[in-house]
């Protein structure tokens, strides 16, 4: 089965890792590098997962998760920061994040997040 997987961050240099570890993967990946971008591409074909920068200049991550929440209750949307904040990651898994990860990216830290959540389902 085909997993197809939404990468959301508004630094190109990690878009392009994580699409390239994504496809070592056998995931299909999709590139957005704004929020607004991030919610017209789910209104056309919804991934199975995305990964999802908090800080993104227009719309943010937490702004684009609310809207992506609107699309799908189901969607599985892991957040994407660079700063350890626990007031964002509180806010993040208010509006319905499962979980997320921290840049620099740690290769097993995102292996992990792959198996647990689009892997093994």
């Amino acid at each position: 089965m085909s997993r197809k997987v939404l990468v959301v961050d508004d630094e190109q240099e990690i878009v392009d890792f994580m699409e390239r570890f994504l496809i070592r993967k056998g995931i299909s990946v999709v590139k957005a590098g704004t929020g607004e971008f991030a919610v017209e591409i789910c209104k056309k074909e919804m991934p199975d997962c995305v990964f999802l920068d908090i800080q993104m200049p227009g719309k943010d991550g937490i702004s684009t998760l609310i809207e992506l929440r609107q699309l799908s209750s189901s969607l599985k949307v892991i957040m994407i920061t660079g700063k350890d904040d626990v007031d964002l990651k509180e806010k993040a898994a208010h509006a319905g994040a499962l979980d997320y990860i921290t840049k620099p990216l740690d290769l097993s830290d995102l292996h992990r997040k792959i198996q647990t959540y689009i892997l093994n389902t």
